[in-house]
């Protein structure tokens, strides 16, 4: 009788387990809850004390000082942190840029932290100085300047004289040293690293970097000097190659001086629209948003959207520092600078290990688009919308003004939820992010590929990452659109 009681146990706890699993395997999360959800934390590293932006990106900054793998001094404040795989070994290092706490006027520094699989636990090995002396304006990203496959580090922004700079360090399998500096710029002026050709590069190609400043023997204060300078494989260092001398136009010198008199904010009224560069028989377009502070690239085959962070004035115009709605972790610096009194020139920095694929090369001049010309649906996606759906367990509803609502089918309730959104392209993908900002000041973000008809909304959640678009495995959510 205990055996046949006991077979009974046995097979009812069976049954239990496996349904249990069955039910995590193949139920799909439940879109109109608030509950066991993923939140993707932002990455971007924002500088005490420079304005820049809202609390979200703040509560950026707070997190990513409290990620780093070491504690540095008392004295040392964190500008920005590159996380990656430096040393081929499956174990993700720190690049760390920080500024003294009490000499403001010091350079940055960055420092190396290496994980040490023995002690289980990171180690700083390294630090050196950069050209660059102000934080709002710095962005530190890698590349692969020599071509060799191997890691640059490269650190750009400004010093307190107004010029450009850039500080480049080369990764080396030195114990003691294990980066060495391998080039160093500073201009009144514009600095711009070759974009490579996805694809195309040849093996031990390295990069070349141009300096752009004025040229004082004229008296055009458009005109240019374009200084190229190339690697020298054989001490290890960039040299100069060639000097070019660029007629700018000319244009009516109390109007420039107007534009270039230091002033930000009336070079950014003066940008402030869509900008377009023809490019074959494709255009790509530039839309810089004053008012909402946000920058939109895009052209056929895709659209990016940066929230604009600083803006710092340069010798020709500005030097914007942006980063990617949904991919936080990518920064992107935008140089523009001021060629006529109806086109400007973009020069654009970020990091190379985020790419996903072949980049777009968004470098080069741009023309306002006049007011009158009209900007075509297949040359755009309409990022936000007006209208309701309803699913199985709920509805949502999305407004003009870029916000949205989710409730359950019998209305709004506590478990209502409210929150921003942006439909985007990502590569051939459309994808729709849903931002809900917190009360403890974090947002918590989603992002679903879209897939839609006249009458239903398909939505299959993933994740973006420095890999491209991961696919999460869930079912996918089905919406009507409610007439």
């Amino acid at each position: 009788m205990t055996r046949g009681y006991f077979k009974v146990f046995t097979i009812i706890v069976f049954l239990l387990t496996a349904g249990v699993i069955g039910a995590l395997v193949f139920l799909p999360g439940d879109f109109f809850s608030s509950k066991n959800r993923e939140t993707q934390r932002t990455k971007v590293v924002i500088p005490q004390g420079m304005g820049a932006g809202d609390e979200s990106i703040r509560s950026a900054y707070r997190e990513d000082t409290q990620s780093l793998r070491i504690t540095l001094e008392e004295d040392e404040i964190p500008v920005a942190v590159l996380t990656r795989d430096f040393e081929g070994d499956s174990f993700e290092g720190q690049v760390i840029a920080y500024r003294k706490l009490q000499d403001i006027d010091s350079p940055i520094y960055i420092t190396y932290a290496e994980y040490n699989v023995g002690q289980d636990s990171y180690s700083r090995r390294w630090n050196a100085s950069t050209a660059a002396t102000k934080p709002g304006t710095l962005i530190l990203y890698s590349e692969d300047l020599i071509g060799d496959g191997g890691i640059c580090v490269l650190v750009s922004g400004m010093n307190g004289a107004g010029e450009q700079t850039l500080t480049a360090f080369r990764k080396i399998n030195d114990q003691d040293e294990p980066f060495t500096k391998i080039a160093e710029f500073f201009i009144e002026g514009s600095i711009a690293v070759e974009e490579p050709e996805y694809g195309r590069r040849a093996q031990g190609r390295s990069l070349g970097i141009a300096t752009y400043g004025r040229d004082y023997s004229s008296s055009n204060i458009m005109d240019q000097i374009e200084v190229n300078y190339t690697y020298n494989p054989v001490n290890g260092l960039y040299e100069q190659s060639r000097m070019i001398k660029i007629p700018g136009t000319q244009i009516e010198q109390m109007r420039v001086r107007e534009l270039l008199n230091g002033d930000p904010e009336r070079f950014e009224k003066f940008i402030d629209g869509l900008w377009y560069q023809e490019d074959g028989s494709l255009r790509k377009y530039v839309y810089f948003n004053t008012n909402t502070r946000e920058l939109i690239f895009y052209n056929d085959n895709s659209e990016e959207m940066f929230v604009w962070q600083n803006t710092t004035p340069t010798r020709l115009g500005i030097l914007i520092n942006s980063w990617n709605v949904s991919l936080t972790k990518l920064r992107r610096t935008v140089n523009v600078e001021l060629v006529s009194l109806e086109s400007i020139r973009l020069r654009v920095l970020q990091d190379a290990y985020l790419r996903t694929g072949p980049s777009v090369i968004w470098d080069g001049s741009y023309t306002r688009l006049p007011a009158t010309e009209p900007v075509t649906d297949n040359q755009k996606t309409n990022s936000y919308i007006d209208d309701r759906f309803t699913g199985q367990d709920g509805t949502i509803t999305f407004n003009k003004d870029g916000s949205y609502r989710i409730d359950l089918l019998s209305g709004p309730s506590e478990l209502s939820r409210t929150g921003q959104y942006v439909f985007f392209i990502l590569d051939v993908h459309q994808l729709l992010e849903l931002r809900n900002e917190k009360g403890n000041g974090e947002t918590e973000r989603e992002t679903f590929i879209v897939n839609q008809t006249d009458e239903t909304l398909t939505l299959s959640h993933v994740r973006i990452g420095t890999r491209g678009i991961q696919d999460l495995h869930e079912a996918p959510i089905v919406l009507q659109i409610s007439r």
